[in-house]
């Protein structure tokens, strides 16, 4: 089927096309005017005698060339602009760019087609102007608004830190990254423009009223489409068929299916909207899943009744996510499904997925599953009208607040006016939760909830997940976090390269795991090295730091007055609730993020506050190993590629100098040849987290930078990473900065903690001391908090 509409797309788009560019080649001069509306020719004559069919072979080459050229010419001028836009740190030059445009944009394009031809000399030339003059404000803006996130993002300022060059981080990133959008837009900006042409024709410019024109013979022939109605036909289903291909051809180059799964037979139907408690909601039967070269699970079998939570744990590239995928109905493209996935009653698979609302899903970065242009209370209100539309609206009110108030948020106006970017992270994941109860979901599919998040938060992550649970819904956990493993779950799926090798009850698996990888992946986090030997002369000093965000036309204090210092081969701690500053510190400290006032000095020498002005050497004394690994990498090159470039970049080592570099540090990071020479789309979180260390390395720094760069990762991998560190940081004498939430972590590096609370340094001390006897009450709700005793499953 697909290989059908891609042929009829290739055709519809290639006759009108070959008639333009051939069509006045195959007829000869144009003959006298014979009757109007005669049967002379073989489409008969046009209103005023002409040939149809020889207008109609002459008429495509004036509209579809001038089209083309001024298409052309538009994106040539307006994509360039839009980058420029995009990628500039500079606020004046955004507007001086933007602003004559939204000038521009605010004419409509017919009343300014007329003033532009009115004081335009006639002509073909002149027309293509105008036309593409017309079309760049919005492919400016456009190009623009696509291109922001991707220049101002993690995968771009890591390229800043190792300065590649313009051509990889402009066309080869920004310029790749929205080529699916603007070859989207080419379509319709196309057919645009050819209506442009032909109503340019009767303003006097271009084509003249009379000359052969496929638009304008539809026009001037509609008067007699019942006496002649091959005149207009002929011409209209010429550009109807080059609109339609053109659009069945840029689909077919956009969209890249997955192979659908078989459906399993038919299960019984449910009765009632939600399962009882002990009722097996959910039944996986032999789920195996396929990529064209490996297989990602294999033979995973479990159930899952109604109030219930599920935990799913394993080594990072284990399969979990594969899994949860799977039971949404979703497949990367490429990758085949198999086996049988039953959830309450219904057969799943890629054809055919849950109903919606059925299954909730809470992604690690749960602002992705939010919508970022519209206000949260309009999107409950929503979903609750779509639940129960013969409802009034009052009532729909006070099921949206029963709900919110049942996953601990505001029900006040000023918070439902909020947009998702206005909340804290704990706010947006409960956010989401909310949306799947007032959508009646029986199933919770919570990925990786605490990453990233604080003590106090993450008790406040399994209290919210018991909550649920004792309300009849099913609960499946995907997680890394053994604390809250083992403070929430009933059940555990252990998976070890795609094989379920444990599966059973939470207190028997967590108390007697029968297989060796099990017990690894459960083992006490490793005890903490011997100290690392002083030094009173610090290799990175920061004195007196402020920073601040912007927030409107306003600026917000995010750093106040921060001093620390960090001597050679040791590491530093920072820790504090999320949105406490500790990574606007980091990234003062790379040069990411101008600091208002203070200093950073490396080794005595003072460092300039923005990384553009900072020297090659400088560049490479400080590396940051960013907290979202996966969108730190450019998705469209290589791991090993961009491993190497900080070598090739920063110490002009040579191309196969910096690929030995590279596959030696990701060797050591555990990552083997045949991994790293994909794409990252191709790899887990787990394995990029130690890609994104490997390449932090390849500049040979003195100050390494982690923004929890640990977050995510099974307890084998975590302790693997760990030692690695801590190996580096003695053997190297680096200086590590170390930005975490979890105590293990912080345990087993920092030599000093500094502990943060709005943006100021409340505690500080040697590691020892404030693991265990923290002098501020913050310190002590950070580092001596146990999700496990907050809520255990025996309370349920």
């Amino acid at each position: 089927m697909r290989r059908l509409r891609t042929l009829t797309g290739a055709v519809l788009l290639a006759v009108p096309l070959a008639l333009a560019v051939f069509g006045p080649l195959l007829t000869g001069e144009p003959g006298d005017r014979t009757f109007p509306f005669s049967g002379d020719g073989v489409l008969g004559t046009d209103f005023v005698g002409r040939d149809v069919g020889q207008q109609v072979l002459l008429g495509g080459r004036s509209v579809v060339v001038v089209a083309v050229c001024a298409t052309l010419l538009a994106y040539l001028v307006g994509v360039p602009v839009g980058l420029l836009a995009a990628a500039t740190r500079r606020r004046w030059v955004d507007e001086l760019l933007m602003r004559p445009l939204d000038l521009t944009l605010a004419v409509p394009s017919l009343l300014l087609l007329i003033l532009l031809a009115a004081t335009a000399p006639p002509g073909q030339l002149t027309l293509v102007g105008i036309v593409a003059l017309i079309g760049l404000p919005e492919i400016a803006r456009i190009t623009r608004a696509a291109a922001l996130p991707l220049a101002h993002g993690p995968a771009m300022e890591a390229m800043r830190l190792y300065r590649e060059t313009w051509w990889r981080r402009g066309p080869g990133y920004v310029g790749t990254g929205i080529r699916r959008i603007l070859l989207a837009d080419a379509g319709v900006r196309f057919i645009g423009a050819m209506y442009l042409v032909a109503t340019a024709s009767f303003l006097g410019i271009g084509v003249a009223p009379d000359a052969a024109d496929w638009a304008v013979m539809v026009d001037r022939n509609r008067a007699g489409l019942f006496l002649q109605p091959w005149a207009v036909a002929v011409p209209a289903a010429l550009i109807i068929s080059l609109a339609v291909g053109l659009n069945l051809v840029t689909d077919r180059m956009l969209i890249t299916h997955s192979k659908p799964s078989p459906s399993p037979p038919p299960g019984p139907a449910t009765t009632g909207d939600r399962p009882q408690a002990n009722e097996r909601l959910l039944q996986v039967q032999d789920l195996a899943a396929a990529a064209p070269d490996r297989a990602l699970v294999h033979g995973v079998s479990f159930s899952l009744p109604a109030g219930e939570i599920l935990a799913v744990i394993g080594a990072s590239g284990s399969g979990k996510t594969t899994t949860a995928r799977a039971l949404l109905g979703e497949v990367t493209p490429g990758v085949t499904l198999t086996g049988t996935i039953t959830l309450a009653g219904q057969p799943v698979t890629t054809a055919t997925p849950p109903k919606p609302g059925t299954v909730g899903y809470v992604p690690q970065q749960p602002v992705a599953a939010l919508n970022p242009v519209r206000r949260i209370g309009a999107v409950l209100h929503e979903i609750a009208r779509h639940q129960a539309p013969g409802d009034s609206r009052s009532t729909h009110r006070r099921t949206v607040a029963a709900v919110l108030e049942r996953v601990s948020l505001p029900v006040d106006r000023r918070f439902l006016r909020r947009f998702p970017h206005q909340l804290s992270g704990g706010q947006q994941q409960r956010l989401v939760i909310a949306h799947a109860l007032l959508a009646h979901a029986v199933l919770l599919i919570a990925d990786e909830p605490t990453t990233g998040q604080d003590a106090l938060t993450r008790n406040d992550v399994a209290r919210e997940l018991t909550k649920l649970a004792r309300e009849g819904i099913a609960v499946i956990l995907l997680s890394h976090d053994l604390h809250l493993v083992r403070a929430v779950a009933d059940q555990i799926l252990v998976l070890h390269r795609g094989v379920a090798i444990e599966y059973g009850p939470a207190a028997e698996v967590l108390a007697m795991p029968r297989h060796r990888d099990t017990r690894e992946l459960l083992a006490a986090p490793p005890a903490r090295p011997a100290a690392a030997v002083r030094e009173d002369r610090p290799l990175l000093q920061v004195t007196g730091l402020s920073a601040t965000h912007r927030d409107g036309g306003r600026h917000r204090d995010v750093l106040r007055d921060v001093s620390l210092a960090v001597p050679a081969g040791q590491c530093l701690a920072v820790v504090g609730r999320s949105g406490s500053g500790k990574t606007t510190l980091a990234r003062c400290i790379a040069g990411l993020h101008p600091a208002r006032t203070g200093q950073v000095t490396l080794g005595g020498h003072h460092l300039a506050a923005h990384l553009d002005r900072r020297q090659r050497h400088e560049l490479g004394a400080i590396q940051y190993v960013f907290q979202d690994a996966r969108a730190s990498f450019n998705p469209y090159r290589s791991i090993l590629d961009q491993t190497a470039s900080p070598a090739r970049r920063l110490r002009n080592a040579t191309s196969e100098q910096a690929r030995r570099t590279a596959l030696r540090l990701l060797e050591r990071v555990g990552l083997a040849e045949h991994t790293v020479t994909q794409r990252p789309d191709r790899l887990s979180g787990g394995e990029l987290h130690r890609a994104a260390l490997a390449r932090a390395l390849a500049s040979e720094p003195r100050v390494l930078i982690c923004d929890e760069t640990t977050a995510g990762l099974d307890s084998v991998t975590q302790h693997g990473i760990l030692t690695l560190l801590d190996e580096l940081r003695r053997s190297l004498q680096l200086a590590v900065v170390v930005i975490s939430h979890d105590r293990d972590v912080v345990a087993h590096l920092a030599d000093h903690i500094v502990v943060f609370d709005h943006g100021a340094v409340v505690d500080r001390g040697p590691a020892d001391a404030l693991l265990t006897h923290g002098h501020h009450l913050l310190t002590r709700a950070l580092l001596h908090t146990d999700p496990a005793t907050a809520v255990a499953p025996s309370d349920r």
